[in-house]
């Protein structure tokens, strides 16, 4: 018999985890979309868990609320992980791509392809690692992806040494393995971050991972990918890079092995397994599709990558050409990227500040239109330059204080619209998604924007040549704005239909 005392969120599953349900299976999809939860329909509720808070429950609910993660043990392990692994993988990228230009002689479309071998195994392999994910204890996942990615990379230092024909098909497939490996341990890591933490601490912890994202971005991009590989070579990086993710390992080795269990049903042949793996992938994406919060969340963070992929690609070019660019040196783009991390800190410091879940629906909006006209921006610092220069100094170069000062001026409010985007973002996927599901929600992120992403990449390039670089950023720019409007009538339908149910 059933105990009519169950609690209403009992068990190690979280808040969706039915009394029917074993600790992290998850229910029935209905129970997540329908107007009631599992437990209220089916009566076993026990009403003493509904009364009001005393006055010793909200003050240890505002501790939690003003406690501090960076005392949280295991986030820290995590956030330690997280911080290791997204500069390694960055420096790689881009010492990568600079390794196969060197060997194939400067070959445009062989460095084009290696960077599409990032990024192509995140749209086949995202939905299922997703899956994966949710019935597999995550801990597990991020030590084995460690393990993997560390015992791969090595490979890399013996390509310098055999003909160039098996060298550059052989890179193409390590970093399609690699990258491979990565599509599993990103969506355990943003999953597993909910166990960690309180649900009112989900906002300073994405905060966290969000500034480290991007700070590893440039200490990645910027420093170590261009430096590194003069100082000690291409093959000893590569050695090097392999030691972190060992550290990683271990990282990840000493986080807590009870948070959850694995969901896999003893004696599962492969074929119901399959079959069971493509149902969880549907009723990923069905969760997502009837919640328009998350699915708009999405469409934010995947906006946000594309863009950042697409102004990478012409980002150094606009910089540096001389006929279609702002002709300043190539080193020039550090008054890009640094104020773009000091934008991305001001936004982390006042998100707590500016948002709230009253106001967060209209913020997304507005800072998606903010940054797409800041891109626009960013393309008329040329022809405003020309002009000023045409005026008052004719035959003059452009360049000098006045540019640099421009540049500093538009990449601080463009990091900080990516600050405000990404991190309320990332915890409405978080905060709405049950924790049975998370691991599907982010994985369907990570195949949108890697989907979306492969076009800037493979034609940015070619548009700037074929149209000219300031053109292409004001098509990017209001395409950034178009986004901003779409959601902006998606979020008013969505209202208009909840007023209607009411």
């Amino acid at each position: 018999m059933k105990n009519p005392k169950q609690p209403i969120f009992s068990g190690d599953g979280g808040p969706h985890t039915s009394p029917n349900n074993l600790p992290g299976q998850a229910a029935n999809f209905e129970d997540y979309i329908s107007e009631e939860p599992a437990d209220m329909r089916s009566g076993y509720i026990d009403w003493s868990q509904l009364k009001p808070q005393s006055r010793d429950e909200k003050a240890e609910e505002k501790e939690v609320k003003t406690g501090s993660v960076l005392t949280n043990r295991n986030f820290m392990l995590l956030w330690v992980a997280q911080a290791f692994s997204q500069t390694a993988q960055n420096t790689l990228n881009l010492a990568l791509v600079n390794f196969v230009y060197l060997l194939s002689g400067g070959s445009p479309t062989q460095t084009a392809i290696a960077t599409v071998a990032f990024v192509l195994p995140g749209v086949f392999f995202s939905a299922l690692a997703g899956v994966v994910v949710d019935r597999i204890n995550k801990r597990r996942i991020l030590i084995v992806t460690n393990i993997l990615r560390a015992l791969i990379i090595p490979w890399l230092v013996f390509m310098g040494d055999i003909p160039l024909a098996y060298a550059i098909p052989l890179i193409f497939l390590i970093t399609c393995l690699f990258s491979t490996f990565s599509q599993f341990f990103a969506p355990a890591e943003g999953a597993i971050i909910p166990f960690l933490v309180k649900q009112q601490q989900l906002t300073q912890a994405n905060s966290l991972f969000q500034i480290t994202l991007f700070a590893s971005q440039f200490l990645g991009f910027s420093i170590l990918a261009p430096l590194l590989p003069r100082w000690i070579g291409s093959q000893n990086l590569f050695w090097a890079i392999a030691v972190i993710y060992l550290v990683c390992v271990f990282l990840t080795w000493w986080l807590p092995n009870d948070l959850e269990k694995d969901r896999n049903e003893p004696g599962e042949s492969t074929r119901t397994l399959v079959g069971t793996i493509w149902h969880e992938i549907k009723e990923g994406w069905r969760f997502i599709r009837s919640n328009r919060a998350v699915w708009r969340a999405i469409v934010y963070l995947s906006t946000v990558q594309s863009v950042l992929f697409t102004m990478t690609a012409i980002g150094i070019p606009y910089v540096s050409n001389k006929s279609s660019g702002l002709g300043q040196e190539e080193g020039d783009i550090i008054f890009v990227l640094a104020p773009l991390s000091i934008g991305l800190g001001i936004s982390v410091y006042l998100i707590n500040k500016l948002i709230t879940p009253r106001n967060r629906d209209k913020i997304l909006v507005w800072a998606t239109y903010a940054m797409g006209i800041t891109v626009v921006l960013v393309a008329l610092l040329k022809p405003f330059s020309d002009l000023w220069v045409n005026i008052f100094s004719p035959g003059v170069p452009i360049g000098g204080p006045g540019l640099i000062l421009a540049l500093i001026g538009l990449s601080i409010p463009f990091g900080f619209w990516i600050g405000v985007l990404n991190i309320p973002a990332l915890t409405i996927l978080q905060d709405q998604s049950p924790k049975d599901i998370v691991g599907r929600v982010y994985a369907a992120y990570f195949t949108f924007a890697n989907l979306v992403s492969i076009f800037p990449i493979l034609f940015a390039g070619a548009m700037g040549d074929l149209i000219g670089l300031v053109p292409t950023l004001i098509l990017i720019g209001l395409g950034v704005v178009g986004i901003g409007y779409y959601a902006h009538r998606d979020r008013l339908k969505s209202k208009r239909l909840a007023t209607q149910t009411k």
